[in-house]
């Protein structure tokens, strides 16, 4: 295969999901000590993560439109400047009303990270896009990775978790730097009116190809945030284990998928995308299960990095599988797989926060093996349809 070749707006777009991963992270490591510190349950912990999803999904449909009209990078640069402002008034909240409204801030800020960062890999990489898509979208899990080590040795030496969140906060307006410097680079296309994005965006909806698609992104999305949202409070509160214990076990995870998506982008070819997915669902499914037999936090990290290297692929490759696949508008497409992941998201974290109040963490995680077979059903039905 040849030798990837990266672009400027590519390193704009690797430092734009470190920030954006970070945001994501950084409630899930310190959730133990925002809810002793603030009296909120687990509920309302997994709620928060619902409303920063809420508002990235209002910004995430409107993506399409803004950047039709303005281009993807200066759009991008603006949404990582408000990515920064929601962090920042995060970690200056004082009660949780204002923990609520940074957070859906922070989502606000992330909608078109989220929406436009694929997009403009895609114009950038059109005939090699699924290595490209996994490489980059690797740096999303590195973002992981280094937050919840970080952030969870911080926590263990007593360092504020509000200070944690100012200081990600500063990542995220240097991303929103380099997008509006780099903005020139990006590839000209003719400005698009409303009427124009309204059309693609009608016959996205319209393509029934779409749909399989998006269901798996649904399922997707659930795999991926369950174990990145509630793994450092499993180990926090199931083995009684510390910040820095929670954040290594979130790492491994990350880790995995560090490894996982890395290694698509240098091997799996576009042709191979949808046998990979199949495969890594299966894989996938066996993992989950073992969260339930292993009783040591090793056991539990090892099993929490073969999750990632389970899950690592699918993201990215079901979009760059549908953009293959489906004869579309790009931009458009994606940002409406994305529509459909990033509820699951919110969804399935508020769900599992119910369940742990309910009866356990530990049984909070019973509902990710379903989502593996779930996601499987629905790209073994798009092979079969020749989507």
């Amino acid at each position: 295969m040849p030798k990837l070749t990266f672009k400027p707006l590519d390193a704009s777009c690797i430092v734009g999901f470190l920030a954006y991963s970070s945001s994501a992270v950084v409630t899930p490591v310190c959730l133990v000590i925002i809810a002793r510190e603030l009296n909120i349950t687990l509920t309302e912990g997994g709620a928060l993560e619902a409303a920063r999803t809420a508002l990235l999904l209002v910004m995430l449909v409107l993506s399409g439109f803004l950047s039709a009209r303005w281009g993807k990078a200066r759009m991008l640069g603006i949404s990582s400047l408000c990515l920064a402002a929601g962090l920042l008034l995060y970690a200056l909240a004082g009660a949780y009303a204002a923990l609520v409204l940074g957070m859906g801030l922070v989502g606000f800020g992330s909608g078109m990270l989220e929406g436009l960062t694929n997009p403009l890999v895609q114009d950038q990489h059109p005939d090699d896009s699924g290595r490209y898509l996994n490489m980059i979208n690797g740096f999303w899990s590195v973002g992981v990775l280094a937050t919840v080590l970080l952030v969870g040795e911080l926590l263990t030496r007593d360092v504020p978790w509000r200070l944690v969140a100012a200081g990600l906060s500063g990542l995220s307006a240097l991303s929103g730097l380099l997008f509006f410097a780099f903005a020139r680079h990006e590839h000209t296309h003719a400005r698009q009116t409303l009427a124009e994005s309204s059309a693609h965006f009608k016959n996205v909806l319209k393509d029934r190809g779409f749909w399989v698609f998006a269901g798996a992104m649904v399922f997707a999305g659930a795999t991926e945030m369950g174990f990145t949202f509630w793994s450092a409070t499993l180990i926090q509160v199931w083995l009684g284990s510390t910040p820095r214990a929670g954040g290594v076990g979130t790492a491994c995870f990350a880790a995995g998928m560090v490894a996982g998506r890395f290694a698509c982008g240098h091997f799996v070819a576009q042709k191979h995308l949808a046998r990979l997915i199949l495969l890594s669902a299966g894989a996938g499914f066996c993992v989950s299960l073992l969260i339930f037999v292993v009783h040591s936090l090793a056991a539990l990290c090892v099993v929490l990095f073969l999750a990632g290297l389970s899950v690592a692929c699918f993201w990215p490759g079901i979009q760059s599988l549908a953009a293959e696949r489906l004869t579309c508008d790009h931009t458009m497409l994606f940002i409406l797989l994305s529509c459909a992941g990033i509820p699951a998201c919110g969804l399935v974290s508020w769900i599992m926060g119910i369940i742990a109040d309910h009866s356990s963490v530990r049984v909070s995680f019973a509902i990710l093996p379903l989502m593996f077979l779930l996601l499987a059903g629905l790209i073994r039905r798009a092979v079969k349809s020749g989507y």
